[in-house]
């Protein structure tokens, strides 16, 4: 269960506000000379100071709740922004690691090719010599 803040606050001041317009009341017990007992009760009413009180108390919380709801956004949006600028040098250094590839990719077909190359030149040479060999045997038994 999430409860904002700003409801908080103004939960608070209209306790504050119920509380300050209950009525007062005060008993008091008193004795005569003559023994009797005298129960006198007295309600007072709150004045308006009270009541302005506490309407000033309460637009005091609503404008505290305010400045924290403003603080929050305020935060929310550094972090999005913060949030966007890594999600940036993450999506750059991804860019980075593809072009690394691609170019080892690359250098590693090219040097491929040149083993290749390479081979093939051997290869031929060999079948030159094997050639060469066996028309040297071919005249050397014909001699």
């Amino acid at each position: 269960m999430q409860v904002s803040f700003k409801t908080l606050i103004a939960a608070v001041a209209v306790a504050l506000t119920a509380t300050a317009c209950s009525t007062e009341t005060t008993k008091t017990t008193e004795q005569t000379p003559e023994g009797a007992t005298t129960t006198t009760s007295t309600s007072v009413e709150p004045s308006a100071d009270v009541n302005a009180a506490a309407d000033n108390a309460g637009a005091k919380m609503d404008a505290a709740g305010n400045k924290i709801d403003a603080k929050m956004e305020e935060a929310g949006a550094k972090m999005d922004a913060a949030g966007d600028k890594m999600e940036a040098k993450m999506d750059a250094a991804g860019n980075k690691i593809d072009e690394k590839a691609a170019e080892a990719k690359a250098n590693t077909k090219e040097a491929l090719d040149k083993a290749g190359n390479r081979m093939d030149a051997m290869g031929d040479a060999a079948a030159k010599s094997a050639r060469e060999t066996k028309a040297n045997m071919k005249q050397s038994m014909n001699n």
